[in-house]
């Protein structure tokens, strides 16, 4: 009598399954373990990576403002002494850019004093932030950098007075923003003024740039059309109805071979450019 045998359906684990099998329970197990020791709330961890150090919150208080916009005072003195230094300027704005100077020092020694109101240690050095990545690059596309084959401008006074334009906007936007930023109440009338002093600065070398009458107001504002120069941003004393706290946009330079010369936004002061407290002129 013949006896037929069923196959199991199970088939044989050898040692190599075995071994693979036994491994990952291990592994498993340990995850879960690792996961199972953590603190309620964190994720598990794996492995030997050290634990995050979370970043300093840096208190952005009425000093750091203050502070900051002593060193906006600084960089737009540098700024000035450089455009004088080049020569680029004829004699009346070259006067005009002194007279300019001379309200920039003063408005250093009213911003340290209203910092020492505010219980912080004055700061009267350049803004580093601004130095790196806006003065730099635009005095090398206005001056030329063989190095970097940046070719020199062809309009050397165009391009410095445009310069003085857009750093007044900026200090006349970063004042404004200032007067809600300021706990103290009783100083914002003080950083009003400086504003209002540097718009009429911005204004004044804007019809150096566009003259009157064509140089007042946008045409923009009434709803008609601007007639710009291929590659040169047109500049107006007027250029919004309301102060505005948007970027500047600031073209200088030798013209591409498409016409469009090197551009720089231009903005007020934020987190990555305040001076905080603690920070000193050699940090």
């Amino acid at each position: 009598m013949t006896t037929e045998q069923t196959p199991d359906p199970t088939p044989a684990i050898g040692r190599r399954q075995l071994l693979w099998a036994g491994g990952l329970t291990v592994t498993l197990g340990a995850l879960l373990a690792a996961c199972g020791e953590e603190v309620e709330g964190e994720p598990g961890r794996v492995g030997y990576a050290p634990v995050p150090t979370p970043l300093p919150t840096l208190d952005v208080n009425d000093a750091v403002h203050l502070r900051t916009a002593t060193s906006i005072e600084e960089t737009i003195l540098e700024v000035y002494g450089m455009i004088t230094d080049s020569g680029a300027l004829s004699e009346a704005p070259q006067a005009m850019l002194d007279r300019l100077i001379e309200d920039h020092q003063a408005a250093v020694v009213e911003t340290v004093r209203l910092t020492e109101r505010a219980g912080g240690e004055p700061y009267e050095c350049v803004n580093a932030w601004y130095m790196d990545r806006v003065v730099q690059p635009l005095f090398e596309h206005i001056a030329g950098d063989p190095d970097q084959d940046i070719p020199p401008t062809d309009q050397p006074e165009h391009d410095m007075l445009v310069v003085v334009n857009g750093f007044e906007q900026m200090a006349a936007s970063m004042y404004q923003r200032m007067v809600e930023q300021l706990v103290d109440r009783e100083m914002r009338p003080d950083v009003l003024a400086l504003g209002a002093q540097a718009a009429r600065h911005g204004a004044a070398f804007a019809m150096l740039i566009t003259p009157p009458p064509e140089g007042y107001f946008d045409p923009a504002l009434f709803g008609e059309t601007v007639d710009a120069v291929p590659g040169v941003l047109p500049v107006y004393a007027i250029p919004n109805l309301f102060g505005t706290l948007a970027a500047i946009l600031i073209a200088v330079g030798a013209p591409s071979e498409a016409g469009t010369r090197f551009s720089i936004i231009l903005e007020t002061p934020a987190d990555n450019s305040y001076i905080y407290e603690g920070m000193s002129c050699d940090a």
